[in-house]
């Protein structure tokens, strides 16, 4: 299959946005709902951060500490399970991990609270009257 030129490229991110703006347009509320999510989801994140912040290098280095102080039949289990809390609480990866569940639970309740006034139906039927409409 041929690769895409730059001007198919730029033509299909044109039409994107252009539809993009006419279902903003053309659809009651969408606007101030993309805005309330917005900020709503900018808020999460923050929050994620201010709950789970990045490990400072002294974190880890007692985390390790600890578990290198246990017995190594506990060692090895707590390295095959990373289990062990003190340590997993400052994992990078885990608290990571902890901040993105943390981000997409609240995105996920706030969808439920909040549906789209944008509905899949009135979405095809907006993208094909626009098609019509500014299609050549």
């Amino acid at each position: 299959m041929p690769k895409q030129t730059h001007l198919v490229r730029d033509k299909q991110v044109d039409r994107d946005e252009a539809l993009e703006a006419y279902l903003l347009e053309h659809t009651p509320g969408l606007r101030e709902y993309d805005a309330a999510q917005h900020r709503t989801f900018s808020q999460l994140e923050e929050d994620a951060y201010a709950r789970h912040p990045d490990p400072t290098p002294d974190d880890i280095a007692a985390a390790e500490a600890a578990e290198a102080a246990l017995p190594s039949r506990k060692r090895t289990e707590v390295q095959l399970r990373r289990s062990f809390a003190p340590l997993a609480s400052h994992l990078p990866t885990e608290i990571k991990r902890k901040r993105k569940r943390f981000v997409q639970q609240g995105q996920r309740a706030w969808n439920r609270a909040n549906p789209t006034p944008l509905t899949w139906e009135l979405e095809r039927t907006l993208t094909a009257e626009f098609m019509k409409t500014y299609q050549r």
